[in-house]
């Protein structure tokens, strides 16, 4: 296959993930999922939003995430593949940082950049580890992972919700995102939102490692070619994943049921499996007329990843605290704004790059990176 050919899948696949971002980001965008997350608070639905809080649970709640940062790892392949340049690249995810820190701490604390910066460094070690080894350490970090939050899942205790803190921080944290000023928001931020997510580091890292080897595993096996050989191999994982996705959606959904205190967990593990069902998906029946053409127009979303990733956030929490919005959104409505915002992205992306070489925000760190003005408007 081309290498453009290729090129398109990986940004079709860039730009579902960004989808499944919004779908998971967006309650956090108009409402406090941080307070609700920090004590252990499961917020409570019903009618339809009830059905869409399960599907949520079952079939997109950590389920993207790691598809992005596996792109993530490929693409690291793909850079250094291409040009060797370590150096470079280094000097790519300085500013990548630096980027993802201006994110988390002027707009929203949920940012991933810095994360997937700060570790893409640890990624270089492995550039030149044998594909086995490499596969080696993706199960071992995951399986560590997962050992230790389940571990912690059974030893933590209920303590903080005994006490009156949380209706006194809920309130604060909702009064402040609808009625302070953007300085004085920020400054509540910092010290709420921002320092104890720095915090989270040396756990977020170990899965987010994990995802990036397996990128660059995908990368050195040159599995991301669509030939004979790599179609049947993939298809082998596919069918492999959907049995296990059957699986963990039966234990979900026992877990929502009998023993919710083992659910993060259970949703984490599954995870795994169904990013891993997605992405194979999308890498099998690539090749059929109806799914090429319907998924084709996420490759625009895709090539401008960075852009929109920065975009969706700074928009939407701007949006929902101007218009007095934010808590006051359903999770039925958090869904028809999502899908109604992200086809909005997908035309301006299509449209954006009619006359742009990339987008702004890919630009800005390109220019940087390599010190120069790069070609931005087509001629």
């Amino acid at each position: 296959m081309k290498a453009q050919n290729r090129i398109l899948l990986i940004d079709i696949i860039r730009g579902f993930a960004l989808f499944g971002i919004l779908l998971v980001n967006m309650k956090s965008f108009y409402s406090p999922v941080f307070i609700e997350t920090m004590y252990g608070i499961s917020p409570h639905f019903e009618g339809i939003d009830h059905i869409i809080h399960l599907f949520y649970q079952l079939f997109i709640q950590m389920k993207f995430y790691p598809i992005f940062a596996f792109l993530f790892g490929l693409g690291f392949y793909l850079f250094l593949h291409k040009e060797f340049n370590m150096i470079l690249f280094i000097k790519r995810m300085i500013i990548l940082f630096f980027i993802g820190m201006i994110h988390l701490i002027f707009f929203w604390y949920g940012d991933i950049l810095h994360v997937y910066a700060a570790t893409s460094i640890i990624l270089v070690l492995f550039f030149k580890v044998p594909s086995k080894w490499i596969l080696c350490w993706v199960a071992a970090l995951l399986t560590v992972y997962h050992l230790f939050i389940s571990l912690n899942t059974l030893i933590s205790t209920n303590s903080l919700l005994e006490s009156n803190d949380y209706s006194s921080m809920l309130s604060t944290y909702v009064s402040i995102y609808k009625e302070s000023s953007y300085f004085d928001w920020v400054w509540y931020r910092l010290k709420i939102e921002i320092i104890p997510t720095l915090y989270q580091y040396p756990f977020v890292f170990v899965p987010v490692l994990a995802w990036f080897l397996l990128g660059l595993y995908i990368g050195k096996e040159k599995i991301y070619e669509r030939n004979p050989l790599n179609i049947k191999r993939v298809s082998l994982w596919w069918r492999i994943s959907l049995y296990m996705s059957i699986g963990f959606l039966i234990l979900n959904v026992l877990a929502l049921i009998f023993w919710p205190n083992i659910l993060y967990s259970m949703t984490s593990a599954s995870g795994v499996v169904l990013a891993i069902l997605y992405v194979t998906s999308i890498y099998v029946f690539f090749d059929h007329p109806f799914v090429k053409k319907a998924l084709y127009p996420l490759s625009f979303v895709g090539r401008m990843s960075l852009s929109n990733y920065l975009f969706q956030s700074i928009f939407l929490i701007s949006f929902f605290r101007m218009f007095n919005l934010y808590n006051n959104i359903s999770l039925t409505e958090g869904l028809i704004i999502t899908i109604v915002f992200f086809l909005f992205q997908l035309v301006v992306s299509k449209y954006w790059l009619s006359y742009f070489h990339q987008g702004p925000v890919e630009w800005i760190w390109r220019s940087m990176t390599l010190k120069k003005i790069s070609p931005f408007l087509k001629k």
